[in-house]
């Protein structure tokens, strides 16, 4: 196997830059979101159960790690957790996985909580109309959250369909055969 590209997504977007693009996709898909939830179905919104807005609103983030882990679940004796502090007070959980995984199951993985999140909150803002504020607004933050994943499908898509993909401190390293060419 050799190496056939290796994607570091801060390092190649920038702190800033992934910063600002997670900022405006939040507004982007509130506003949106909220338009067109109020559009199917107006009604007076309610500011009841504000504490579990809250409360789902700090564990969307280990959700969506966790949906990630469920993913690996095949792979879960070579995935290791890790909690980093980015700013010296953010928490971000690391799952490193220490085994190859083939390209189109990573990217599955990747995209798992994209959509099995994003239809549930889809679905509250439609079934609770009272309360599409908050699903806009988780539904927004979670859009946000998943930048680095979709950034990082996006750079799978183009790599040969039999590659096998590891995870390295310096990012994601796409190996292929040898007798695949590199392009």
């Amino acid at each position: 196997m050799h190496c056939w590209k290796t994607i570091n997504i801060k390092h190649e977007y920038g702190i800033t830059r992934l910063t600002l693009w997670s900022i405006i996709i939040f507004v982007l898909v509130f506003s949106l979101s909220f338009i067109i939830f109020g559009y199917l179905k107006p009604l007076v919104y309610s500011d009841d159960y504000t504490w579990l807005f809250l409360i789902i609103l700090l564990l969307l983030y280990p959700i969506h790690k966790l949906i990630h882990y469920f993913g690996l679940f095949k792979y879960r004796k070579n995935v290791h957790f890790k909690i980093k502090f980015e700013f010296a007070f953010i928490p971000f959980i690391i799952l490193r996985l220490k085994d190859l995984i083939p390209k189109n199951r990573y990217i599955i993985v990747l995209l798992l909580p994209f959509i099995l999140i994003n239809v549930l909150l889809g679905y509250v803002a439609y079934a609770l109309p009272q309360y599409t504020h908050y699903s806009s607004i988780l539904l927004a933050y979670h859009c946000s959250i998943c930048l680095m994943d979709i950034l990082c499908v996006k750079n799978l898509l183009p790599a040969p369909r039999n590659a096998l993909i590891e995870e390295t401190p310096k990012g994601y390293e796409i190996l292929v055969p040898p007798s695949v060419s590199s392009l």
